[in-house]
């Protein structure tokens, strides 16, 4: 059972520690620098489980599971990557794999060309004219792989390798997920671009949320 490292002199000094620093000291027993790990991250990881699955219940559960997977891992962490990127793999597997449990995870792009052909449904929800709001809306459209490239890109500032690493795909794969989550993005907001003026019912509808990626 892992128990705090007598060498660190109190939380002041670990809050000033990185996040791979953290780990290593969390990684040979101190369970007070991964407390302080796990308050860092927790947001950053919620927020990512909450645009990977549209249940917020289910979405903290899997980024609870994550954290519980992570310190049990930690002593056998090999540091080939960043705890950020490594807590991130773990995410994701947990995503996966709770699709796979429901066997409704899309592994196929095609989906792009049969939401681009729709186009923009009618407007149902008025109040959520903001640019933000259709953002989250149009997120939950992209396929999962897509959506999760370019949120680890855009939002949380993931190198393509490292996101490369977290989906367990090429390099290659990831450009190809940015730039067709990117020009998928820029159709569907189009709307909303500076000099725009669409009618209401020209502006792409917030569509009923479901657990689908």
């Amino acid at each position: 059972m892992m128990s705090r490292d007598p060498h660190h002199t109190g939380e002041m000094d670990l809050g000033e520690l990185s996040d791979d620093e953290l780990a290593a000291t969390a990684a040979v027993g101190d369970t007070e620098a991964f407390a302080v790990l796990v308050r860092r991250m927790s947001p950053v990881l919620l927020r990512y489980m909450r645009r990977m699955v549209s249940d917020p219940q289910v979405a903290e559960d899997l980024a609870q599971e994550t954290l519980l997977d992570t310190w049990k891992a930690l002593p056998d962490f090999g540091f080939r990557s960043s705890f950020r990127t490594w807590m991130f793999a773990v995410a994701h597997r947990k995503t996966v794999d709770h699709y796979r449990k429901r066997r409704d995870l899309p592994v196929s792009d095609e989906r792009f060309v049969d939401l681009l052909a729709k186009g923009p449904e009618p407007a149902d929800m008025a109040e959520h004219s903001a640019l933000m709001d259709a953002l989250r809306a149009e997120l939950e459209n992209l396929p999962y792989a897509s959506r999760a490239a370019w949120w680890l890109k855009e939002v949380e500032g993931l190198t393509i390798d490292e996101i490369a690493q977290v989906l367990r795909v090429s390099t290659g794969s990831v450009r190809g997920h940015l730039q067709r989550s990117r020009k998928f993005l820029v159709t569907r907001l189009a709307p909303w671009q500076p000099g725009a003026k669409p009618s209401e019912s020209d502006r792409p509808a917030a569509r009923g949320k479901g657990e689908r990626p």
